[in-house]
């Protein structure tokens, strides 16, 4: 039995229909041939390839081989070479209809052969199936590195000899240093990094204590590491105390180093070291060893010379390899064949075998003990086995376990403490410890539902728990050989369907993949939250129609009414003062608040506070009752919206209840109650105007609220999802209108643009297509609503099209059709800002706004805010929820409203400019159309008005896409 690992970088396609064609000549290819295994085929057209390992016996491997090589087959087997010879053809087919050279390897030398010598391990068990897929990554990075095109791999190759050399070079180096007694390693200018995992470094490494291990679980946590180190200035150790003893401290920069790099077979390299040539521009050299560990070994494993100590780690059910077992004939001697450099993550000893079953019972990550450990953790732990706890949640090794079915009370209470103990500083660490929080929390929630039915029911309550069933696969009798992709979901169900308990087992396994979970409009939170808003909007009255409260400028302004402001404390909260919280968050002043504090207007989980120095704590809620002035929006009296049935308008089956609703939003208006929006949003309006309850539209898109044009809308969640669905199908199209700052091109002989950064152009006839990744960012940390978008290389795909209709002169702005073909919010905005066409009155993105219309506009708002609150004030009805707000709170808290105790310079100080419709409220963008895919013959087609600026372009409505 052997195995081979091979890949290679090559331009193939992002249309998954049209890769499926060559997936499928690839997988019957290896059907034919006898072989197991996984191959990834990378959908992109310039970034990624194919990546594979197969196992089989010799000779069908040969012909895999010399197939990718272009080479005739030579099986004495008809059937096997007529499979190649069909492959071959297949291949050649797809990729002339590419338009690219075939993928074919460059030569034997790419692929990586092993055998295995534990003749413990039988054959079918390296690999229990084929799995041949297409994936958006052949080396999953989460998209980092999807941006790496083909042409910057293949830089920076090192061959086995003289990778040989470069490591013996600096061992001797290193260890002249250390027989001088010098520490300092600042003049050996070379930096050795080891790509892979820090489970795969544990058992084996090039010069251990010299390669730098960045304690990665997956590869798509490399790029933050070189991130971390390519420009620092102090050292970066691992913060985890428990790290590999192996591991190397971090150096002090990777800048103006030589670096080489290594990993298991070359691919993941492939990619690293092209963005550690961005990352760290200043080096004296990038490089790595090509074909990897694995090549290396073939050459050098059985050489008392070998420069690499301990097994290399494999993604198979071998688990790792000794060096004599790279090649493809075997070699018994070698010093890596026997060096241990892994240790016994409990008693420290040297030990270096991952077994399946010895996996962390948080993270799934394998484990590192010995036998010995193995039967005293058995012993000790009261589960029905051993369960064990990774470098990263060795802490919760006596606190955190799958099965409880053996723990008393008091052990629970134990467990209880501990938990609590761990998750307490989780809390300050905002964002990067909510995964670890949710895990924490999830096992304490866990731990105290046992505690409470076995102190109301007693120990005969243990009877009624289910069987512990495996984790990853659903069984109860799970052989505990099921971890990881080679553990086979296919050979798993073939073993359970011929097992004694088949039938109940494969009901396991199949309910433990389907994923049940309460639809988030269901939970009880939600639910609870629902019923507190529609109580509050029946209370306060906040169902408005557009005509209720708009004056005759068209400005819409209700009267104030009390409300009560809540909101859970963020874990960036915790550990602060109410007071700092008040300021950082609310924007609140130290004199402001303590007026509020002793008017008794800010409540802590509906406490009132005197104090301002309470530490506020995970779960806390603060409260604050405010007198709420809406600011104005202005609208029409009545909003355009038609209604048609889903059902008859997509061609599907749906409730005869269902239904699509048309919007024609108004710029100004944001879509769902916000900020200081509630009755003035759009889906309140429109909800009271077509006389539908409260909360029971559902949007299917985005429109910015400066944003007019068609908006689609459904009123129930399953009509929701399969309008949502057909947009996002193929023929779904959609056409906006802007008008924009300056002539905008008619043909590439006009556009003068010559710098574009990162983004690239191309023309069709009169479209302009422009291609620019977008990234969201906090313009200040400080200040959490301040989302920045802008165009990055580390952004995500954006394209969108252009094309002038017409151009005015005079005004010196010219209207352009527009089509965002990927949907980033603000694409089409900041897509113009960067081409130099800023849409007029966009602020935000490069626009300009009228002085004297500006300085109108905000009077005009606050008067509207003014004459709302003094009619309230005259008419003396303030309304309130009696069940919430007493009548002593709500006086309170309109004598110390800013907006009335301070008139115009109040309202000025509560509101931006934006809403107070001073800045970018309401910009010349318009969606104008929709098209989407439906069942139908005659695909739905979702048409407004257009507004004043674009209706003379209605003629020139054509399609971008």
């Amino acid at each position: 039995m052997h195995c081979i690992l091979f890949y290679k970088y090559h331009p193939l396609t992002d249309d998954k229909n049209l890769l499926e064609t060559y997936r499928k000549a690839t997988e019957d290819l290896c059907i034919a041939l006898n072989l197991n295994g996984r191959i990834l085929i990378g959908l992109s057209k310039n970034g990624e390839g194919i990546n594979g390992t197969l196992a089989g016996s010799k000779n069908d491997l040969d012909a895999y081989v010399d197939c990718m090589l272009g080479k005739d087959c030579c099986s004495d087997i008809a059937q096997k070479r007529d499979a190649v010879n069909t492959f071959r053809q297949t291949s050649k087919l797809f990729f002339d209809g590419l338009n690219v050279p075939e993928l074919l390897l460059d030569s034997p030398n790419d692929f990586k052969w092993s055998s295995y010598s534990n003749n413990d391990n039988d054959d079918d068990q390296w690999f229990p199936d084929l799995n041949i897929k297409i994936v958006k990554e052949i080396i999953s990075t989460g998209g980092v590195l999807s941006n790496i095109s083909t042409s910057e791999t293949s830089v920076g190759y090192l061959t086995p000899r003289e990778w040989h050399e470069e490591i013996k070079s600096l061992v001797e180096k290193k260890q002249s240093k250390r027989n001088a007694s010098d520490d300092d390693d600042d003049d050996v200018d070379t930096v050795l990094i080891d790509v892979r995992n820090h489970k795969e470094c544990q058992i084996g490494s090039f010069a251990p204590g010299i390669s730098l291990d960045p304690n990665t679980k997956t590869f798509a946590q490399f790029p933050k590491w070189v991130k971390d180190h390519a420009g620092t200035d102090e050292a970066s150790p691992s913060n985890d105390s428990t790290a590999n003893p192996n591991t190397a401290a971090a150096p002090l920069s990777l800048n103006n180093k030589r670096i080489l790099m290594y990993c298991t077979g070359g691919v993941r390299c492939e990619k690293a070291s092209a963005f550690v040539r961005q990352m760290v521009p200043q080096n004296k050299g990038i490089y790595h060893l090509k074909g990897g560990i694995h090549k290396y070994l073939e050459e050098f494993g059985s050489n008392n010379e070998s420069q690499f100590v301990g097994k290399n780690f494999v993604f198979d059910r071998r688990g790792a390899l000794n060096a004599n077992d790279c090649g493809k004939e075997s070699d018994n001697s070698g010093k890596s064949a026997t060096a241990i450099i892994g240790k016994c993550m409990y008693c420290k000893n040297p030990h270096d075998t991952f077994s399946p079953e010895n996996i962390c019972t948080v993270c799934r990550e394998p484990v590192l003990c010995c036998n010995k450990c193995k039967l005293d953790l058995g012993e000790k732990q009261l589960c029905s086995g051993p369960e064990f706890h990774c470098e990263e949640h060795f802490h919760l090794a006596s606190c955190y376990f799958t099965n409880l079915n053996g723990f008393s009370v008091d052990d629970l209470n134990k467990q209880l403490e501990e938990l609590n103990a761990h998750l307490d500083p989780l809390l300050a660490l905002k964002k990067k410890g909510k995964q670890r929080r949710k895990s924490i929390r999830k096992q304490i929630n866990k731990v105290e539902a046992l505690r409470k039915n076995l102190l109301e029911n007693g120990p005969s309550y243990r009877s009624c728990l289910a069987a512990t069933v495996c984790r990853h696969c659903g069984s109860s009798s799970c052989d505990k050989k099921c971890w990881g992709f080679h553990g086979g979901n296919k050979a798993q169900l073939n073993k359970l369907t011929t097992g004694s308990n088949a039938n109940n087992d494969c009901t396991d396994l199949f309910k433990s993949k389907k994923r049940m979970r309460t639809p988030s409009n269901q939970r009880p939170s939600k639910v609870q939250k629902r019923e507190k808003d529609l109580s509050e909007i029946q209370a306060l009255q906040l169902h408005q129609t557009p005509s209720q409260h708009r004056a005759s400028t068209g400005l819409k302004c209700p009267p104030p009414v009390i409300r009560k402001l809540s909101s859970s404390v963020k874990g960036r909260w915790c550990g602060q003062t109410l007071r700092q919280v008040l300021t950082a968050e609310f924007g609140l002043k130290h004199e402001r608040i303590e007026q509020l504090l002793a008017a008794g207007l800010i409540q802590v989980n509906n406490e009132t506070q005197q104090r301002s120095d309470r530490l506020l704590q995970n779960g806390d809620n603060i409260s604050r009752i405010v007198h709420w002035h809406e600011p104005p929006v202005s609208v029409p009296s009545t909003i355009t919206v038609t209604k048609h049935r889903v059902s008859e308008l997509l061609g599907e089956g749906s409730s005869a209840e269902s239904f699509i609703y048309v919007i024609d939003k108004p710029a100004t208006i944001p879509i769902y109650p916000a900020g200081p929006f509630y009755a003035n949003s759009l889906l309140s309006m429109v909800e009271a105007q077509e006389c539908l309850p409260p909360k029971s539209l559902i949007p299917c898109h985005r429109l910015d609220r400066c944003t007019s044009g068609v908006l689609l809308c459904t009123n129930t969640s399953s009509a929701a999802s399969l309008v949502q669905r057909h947009l996002k199908g193929k023929e779904l199209k959609k056409l906006y209108l802007a008008r924009v700052k300056g002539k905008f091109p008619t043909k590439e002989a006009e556009f003068r643009i010559t710098n574009v950064g990162c983004a690239s152009l191309g023309w069709n006839d009169d479209i302009l297509e422009i291609s620019a990744p977008i990234s969201v960012q906090l313009e200040d940390s400080s200040q959490i609503d301040m989302l920045k978008r802008f165009v990055c290389p580390d952004g995500k795909p954006s394209i969108s099209r252009f094309r002038a209709l017409s151009y005015d002169s005079n005004s010196d702005l010219s209207i352009v059709a527009a089509c965002p073909i990927s949907g980033r919010g603000h694409q089409l905005r900041l897509h113009l800002q960067l081409l130099g066409f800023p849409i007029h009155n966009d602020v935000e993105y490069g626009g300009r706004m009228d002085g004297e219309k500006k300085k109108q506009l905000l009077t005009t708002s606050i008067d509207a805010i003014l004459s709302a609150a003094s009619l309230a004030e005259e008419n003396s009805n303030c309304l309130r929820d009696d069940s919430v707000v007493s009548s002593e709170e709500s006086a309170n808290a309109i004598k110390l409203c800013c907006c009335c105790s301070d008139g115009r310079v109040g309202v000025e100080s509560s509101y931006k400019d934006f809403q107070l419709l001073g800045a970018g409220q309401a910009i010349d963008l318009h969606s104008a159309k929709y098209c989407i895919d439906s069942a139908n013959e005659h695909k739905p087609l979702f048409v407004t008005e257009l507004p004043k600026w674009a209706a003379s372009s209605e003629a020139g409505l054509n399609w971008l896409n």
